[in-house]
């Protein structure tokens, strides 16, 4: 019995480090998959290295393992070859790619012929560890296996595809530092889906092309997906689009989702990283799911091994061409008129009684395989975009938000001397927010803003960002208020949405009198805002702040937003003189 007992620990011991455990309809534990690439590690030290980059919520280190063939795993050995990022379990319940990644990792360093000459792979192998310690067996209602998983929400109970511009967790906070550190060319999210039925194992969001540098979506449309979906075809992998319905069923067509920079890839959009998140379908059996998922990096690592030449110098030129645009959108919206017809495999939509509720259901019906054509929207629109200034100023008193410009390593200076400048200043107009919280945040959205160029003291103290830099549309994308995950979105400037300074009504009265008889324009419009607006009419308070707003009492400062538009080039004015660099 004892025998017994140590050969079932020992045998134990190896299906859990093993490689293949997803066969079992197991995943990895945090600890598991640690303990494996140290393994990995150890064994071929030459051509790979496990480095703990930093905490997360839980504690806990995020570690990326690093495969080079070269055996330099240091920046300065990345340069011209392709670096490829992929990331796992940032939703610890889908975890399809902690398991692939582990296995490719084990397949490349075992037989080293098959190791890439031309590409650095980079893996985190468990993004989300809270979540991934938090393991239970059906929080993922709908989904098929494995046995356990993790859990959604990290340490903090946050959804960590939604914090990559508020920073609001450990977890992100290390990933910059290890994004920074690979600067890849291509990034990897590994996921799996929830939502309609169809036949295929795989599908894929590819950040939303209109949202790419022009060389990059180019490059993308043109050359990497269409080898992705052929390759994955030929694998037996067939590969559609992420399945996000226009409507109830896939079957009256799919849109591109529209992944802004909360999101993982539209965070590394901004640097001009092309981004892929595989989505693997939650009723396929988590055998199948890896498997699909190993063989979409398999492909991928091949083809940037071959092709490396072209993906390094597509970054560059992208990057040396953004540090010239004058113009940056901000927001886009989708093209309704603009389709492309898209051969899909489906089931069959029926709508049959419900056994629980009494009234109709969705049914995808298995026994009635459907294939033809949907249509498939892919076009966005720009709705919104901004000239750039030269640079942006953020007083000193926001440090908040110059520490995050920091840990992405913008490059900033800091004013030396008081300054006299012309510079363009937002006001905030209009803004919807959310009554519920989301995100740990009341997000704002719909912001409308308007500008005025005006002559402002700046202190010494406060912070210079210039723009012309291959990091432009990260700044543009949160330091202007209207964009959609701009740092005044996630709430980072609410305090000055509240007016300080108020009125007497019964003191004011006599006040807006006087400024009534002294300024006609005004008195105009009062009385047919008056005659036009029952409800205002009928408000003494309503009608006398009416006139505060427009007076010289009003405090001037209430909505206007404290970073200021700088237009005039960086080389040729004082702040060059009046600021020294801080660092990144």
């Amino acid at each position: 019995m004892k025998y017994l007992l140590v050969y079932l620990i020992l045998t134990s011991s190896v299906i859990l480090n093993g490689q293949e455990l997803y066969k079992q309809n197991k995943t990895h534990t945090y600890d598991e998959a640690q303990s494996a690439y140290e393994k990995l590690q150890k064994t071929h030290p030459k051509h790979c290295k496990l480095i703990q980059f930093g905490q997360s919520d839980y504690g806990k280190n995020i570690s990326l393992f690093i495969i080079n063939k070269d055996g330099n795993f240091q920046p300065s050995g990345f340069e011209g070859k392709s670096r490829l990022l992929i990331n796992n379990a940032i939703h610890p319940g889908e975890p399809c790619g902690v398991d692939a990644s582990l296995k490719l990792a084990g397949d490349l360093l075992n037989n080293t012929e098959q190791l890439p000459d031309n590409v650095v792979i980079g893996i985190i192998p468990m993004y989300n560890v809270g979540g991934g310690h938090n393991r239970n067996c059906c929080s993922r209602a709908n989904q098929n296996g494995p046995e356990e998983y993790g859990f959604r929400g990290n340490a903090k109970n946050l959804d960590l595809n939604r914090d990559f511009i508020k920073s609001d967790s450990k977890n992100t906070r290390t990933f910059y530092s290890i994004y920074h550190f690979l600067k890849p060319n291509i990034f990897v999210d590994t996921h799996t889906s929830n939502g309609a039925d169809y036949q295929y194992i795989m599908t894929l969001i590819t950040s939303q092309t209109d949202k790419m540098h022009p060389y990059l979506r180019a490059y993308t449309l043109e050359k990497l997906n269409p080898y992705l979906f052929q390759a994955m075809k030929n694998s037996n992998y067939d590969m559609v689009p992420y399945v996000h319905s226009i409507k109830s069923t896939p079957n009256d067509g799919i849109k591109d989702y529209l992944e802004t920079p909360r999101y993982s890839t539209g965070y590394t959009n901004l640097f001009n990283t092309i981004g892929f998140v595989t989505e693997t379908h939650m009723l396929k059996t988590f055998e199948e799911r890896v498997e699909s998922t190993y063989t979409f990096l398999d492909l991928l690592i091949g083809y940037m091994d071959e092709n490396y030449k072209d993906i390094v110098e597509l970054k560059r030129k992208a990057d040396e061409h953004t540090k010239i645009m004058d113009y940056f959108p901000i927001n886009w919206q989708l093209d309704t008129a603009t389709y492309n017809m898209i051969d899909f495999n489906g089931y069959e939509a029926e709508y049959v009684k419900s056994e629980v509720t009494g009234v109709d259901r969705l049914l995808y019906n298995h026994d009635k395989p459907w294939k033809g054509e949907i249509r498939y929207f892919n076009h966005y629109r720009v709705s919104d975009s901004v000239k750039r200034p030269e640079y942006y100023i953020v007083p000193q008193a926001w440090k908040e938000v110059i520490a995050l410009l920091q840990l992405n390593y913008v490059e900033i200076y800091k004013l030396t001397d008081d300054v006299v400048i012309d510079v363009e200043a937002y006001y905030i107009d209009d803004y919807q927010t959310g009554t519920n919280p989301y995100e740990g945040h009341y997000l704002h959205r719909d912001m409308k803003v308007s500008k005025e160029v005006k002559q402002t003291t700046f202190y010494k103290g406060d912070f210079v960002i210039p723009t012309r830099n291959a990091n432009a549309q990260f700044i543009v994308q949160t330091l202007e208020p209207h964009a959609p995950d701009s740092y005044f979105a996630w709430n980072f400037f609410d305090a000055i949405l509240q007016q300080k300074e108020w009125f007497s009504p019964y003191v004011f009265e006599d006040t807006a009198i006087e400024i009534l008889k002294e300024n006609e324009e005004l008195r105009k419009e009062f009385m047919e805002k008056k005659e036009s607006d029952e409800e205002f009419a009928n408000s003494s308070w309503a009608q006398l702040y009416f006139i505060y707003k427009r007076s010289d009492n009003y405090e001037r400062t209430h909505n206007l937003y404290p970073v200021c538009r700088y237009m005039d080039t960086f080389e040729s004015d004082q702040l060059k003189e009046a600021s020294t660099l801080i660092g990144w």
